[in-house]
């Protein structure tokens, strides 16, 4: 009895232990704000960004110490035969240890304090540039979703003209033209929806990878898109800021600092660092105790390459530092105008010029029933349509895509907020 007790309580363990082990779920429907939270746990690039810096305090830890290696201890022990044929032992005891000169010591930790900082800058501005893929991953498959809406709707009308047409042309109603061109029509709705379909697809794969998680998968979300304009300061205000909160180009400057202080590590290596010794020994019965210093004579090997090379890595750190500037200065200006652009583009665009094309071809479809208007007015009706869905969608899309450029270009400053699931979040 106590073995089959045993075993069920080994049973029960193992049972939590594999559940423990197992990953957490992804929460669904998924919202915005636990998108965001998922992925700063788990996104790939921001694991990675952390295991690196991990890396760096290693390297930080192995370069703060006081002296260049631990002390080394020498035994020794020989036998000395005298004339007479007998034995004495001889021992000696030598303790060293080598000392930092010239400050090279704190030049190393220097260094890596500078790498390990600007690893830190580093994290903070993927976690920013993550946060706002995140974000346009998400709005953009909000998108995907209203342009599957849109197209089941237009095939639903296409679908019943063309019914409609196909019925009048067996009754003798109707002409070939006519009947044909609301085949076309269906047609071309059935691949829309298609397409629409397909953006849906990738959009949500395109999050899945960004979260981690199963592309498999279903992925829910839940929100309603409904971007609200960007609280913008002016231009010079922006840069400025910009620059002082991009977190990459913080770490560029560490970086720049730690090769400065490597380059003066490698002009300082031609001082020799010193090793101090002290000694014991017996000899014939006699004690000896004594010290001293050495160190290697730097005749040969002169670390003439070691400063060529630490020369030419602040060189490339300088030149990335201020390549990077420019380039941050040409995201934000060139993310400021797609902004501006995007935002006058899906207010001309809305979802009532969407309605009124819907309109206009329902209203040319009871017209062409009614024998008032022909073939060539529905078709002109239905590129309509099509055509204004496709600008009102593309509109969404630049305005998504505009708005979370402009967050990654400047760190994070400024955030596109989804109003509407704010809204509904809050209720």
């Amino acid at each position: 009895m106590r073995f089959y007790l045993i075993l069920g309580a080994a049973g029960l363990c193992l049972a939590a232990a594999v559940q423990a082990a197992e990953p957490e779920q992804l929460p669904q429907p998924l919202t915005l704000d636990r998108a965001l939270e998922w992925a700063e746990r788990y996104n790939p690039t921001l694991r990675g960004a952390r295991i690196e810096l991990r890396r760096n305090q290693g390297v930080f830890e192995h370069a703060d110490v006081a002296v260049p290696s631990n002390p080394e201890l020498e035994l020794e022990s020989a036998e000395r035969q005298a004339p007479d044929g007998s034995t004495t032992t001889d021992i000696g005891v030598r303790l060293s240890q080598e000392f930092w000169i010239a400050g090279q010591g704190g030049l190393r930790e220097a260094a890596a304090e500078s790498r390990l900082a600007g690893a830190r800058s580093q994290l903070d501005f993927l976690r920013a540039a993550i946060r706002a893929r995140v974000r346009a991953a998400f709005l953009q498959t909000l998108v995907a979703g209203r342009a599957v809406d849109t197209a089941e709707a237009v095939l639903a009308v296409n679908r019943d003209l063309a019914n409609y047409a196909e019925r009048r042309l067996e009754a003798g109603k109707a002409n070939r033209l006519e009947a044909n061109t609301a085949r076309i029509g269906l047609g071309r709705a059935r691949a829309l929806l298609a397409q629409a379909r397909n953006r849906q697809a990738q959009a949500r794969l395109r999050l899945a990878e960004l979260l981690a998680v199963d592309p498999s998968e279903p992925l829910s979300l839940r929100g309603r898109l409904a971007p609200a304009p960007l609280q913008l300061p002016n231009q010079d205000q922006l840069l400025q800021r910009a620059v002082q909160r991009r977190g990459d180009l913080a770490a560029a400057a560490k970086e720049v600092s730690a090769a400065q202080e490597e380059l003066k590590l490698a002009r300082r290596q031609i001082v020799p660092n010193l090793k101090v010794f002290g000694f014991y020994g017996e000899e014939e019965k006699a004690e000896i105790t004594g010290g001293g210093v050495s160190f290697e004579l730097p005749l040969l090997h002169r670390y003439g390459g070691e400063r060529k090379q630490a020369s030419a890595e602040l060189d490339a750190a300088l030149l990335e530092r201020n390549t990077l500037q420019r380039t941050v200065r040409v995201q934000v200006l060139s993310g400021l105008s797609d902004y501006r652009a995007a935002r006058e583009r899906a207010a001309a665009l809305t979802e009532e010029v969407v309605a009124a094309a819907n309109e206009n071809f329902e209203l040319t479809q009871a017209a062409f029933e009614a024998g008032e208007l022909g073939a060539p007015a529905l078709t002109a009706a239905q590129d309509t349509l099509i055509n204004t869905r496709r600008d009102y969608l593309d509109a969404l899309d630049a305005l998504v895509a505009a708005g979370t450029d402009l967050e990654r270009a400047t760190g994070g400053l400024i955030a596109m907020d989804n109003a509407a699931a704010r809204s509904e979040a809050s209720q």
